[in-house]
């Protein structure tokens, strides 16, 4: 739920108003970010932590997993837009997106994989 509700802000904001990328990644995240907690705490973890402690955990890992977010996503949009040995698949996704958007996909998964082992390994731990 909170990948779909990232990617979708990040889809209406960049590919659909064509606002900056890293503005329309970082609401998205912002929008993600807030369902997060919510969701992971209640349904994912069933945690019964103190809110005080797991809030302040959950926004450095999720601080953190943004700030690999963003690195990734600014690398990978750099070598779509760039690379020349990958013009070829730029050029065909760019038929159904902007190749910035794609790049978006690519971070969001790095995120997810980050965020959440660190969720389960640290934040809403028994």
């Amino acid at each position: 739920m909170n990948t779909m509700i990232t990617l979708a802000t990040v889809w209406i904001l960049h590919e659909v108003l064509d606002w900056n990328l890293e503005l329309s990644n970082f609401l998205g995240f912002v929008a993600g970010g807030l369902n997060s907690y919510i969701m992971n705490r209640i349904w994912n973890f069933k945690s019964t932590n103190k809110k005080r402690s797991e809030i302040i955990r959950f926004i450095i890992v999720f601080l953190c997993s943004y700030g690999i977010n963003l690195l990734v996503l600014e690398g990978s949009a750099h070598i779509l837009v760039n690379a020349t040995w990958c013009a070829n698949f730029t050029a065909f996704i760019s038929q159904f997106m902007k190749p910035t958007t794609f790049a978006n996909f690519i971070a969001n998964a790095v995120y997810v994989l980050v965020s959440f082992t660190l969720y389960k390994k640290w934040v809403f731990r028994a």
